[in-house]
């Protein structure tokens, strides 16, 4: 299942955010894929897409985030699942 995450960092805190995605990078947890990352241009918004079957662990994987960003995650599907949903729907 894939899930769109957008974080926000405050001014004071956006270093250490930085730091620490320096320090760990996007690493994700056995059975996870991180499918890519989007920072804006003021380094104070991000944009995560990440592929999980087992929602325990992309919990784990912003757990250690939690203290520096309020995450807004969304279960989200590719446009392709999404006309296989709509079809089906009407039948």
């Amino acid at each position: 299942m894939l899930f769109a995450i957008y974080y926000e960092m405050t001014p004071e805190r956006r270093d250490e955010v930085l730091k620490r995605f320096q320090k760990f990078g996007d690493a994700a947890p056995k059975g996870m894929k991180v499918v890519g990352n989007w920072l804006s241009v003021t380094l104070l918004e991000g944009w995560s897409i990440v592929e999980a079957n087992d929602i325990a662990d992309l919990g784990k994987l912003f757990q250690s985030w939690t203290d520096l960003n309020v995450n807004h995650i969304t279960p989200v599907f590719d446009e392709d699942s999404a006309h296989s949903f709509l079809s089906a729907k009407k039948k």
